[in-house]
């Protein structure tokens, strides 16, 4: 977690690096989020074409976080 947060520190500021394990395994799901300050610090991101971290190619996907009332109006 703490290689990702300072990878992607330097696209702006990093309020949340979150790396989910499977409890069966120990190994982490091959997947995590990260939180920026602004829509610019991930506009940032984005714009590099390839990300490389411990020899490993990353895949950005940008996802936009819906708000509690917009999950539940979903679900109904």
């Amino acid at each position: 977690t703490e290689e990702l947060k300072e990878y992607f520190s330097q696209f702006g500021s990093v309020q949340r690096c979150q790396l989910p394990f499977d409890r069966d395994t120990g190994f982490h799901r091959r997947y995590c989020w990260i939180k920026f300050s602004t829509p610019e610090e991930v506009q940032n991101v984005l714009q590099k074409d390839s990300h490389f971290l411990e020899g490993s190619k990353l895949a950005l996907k940008h996802q936009i976080r819906r708000g509690r009332s917009q999950r539940k109006n979903q679900r109904e």
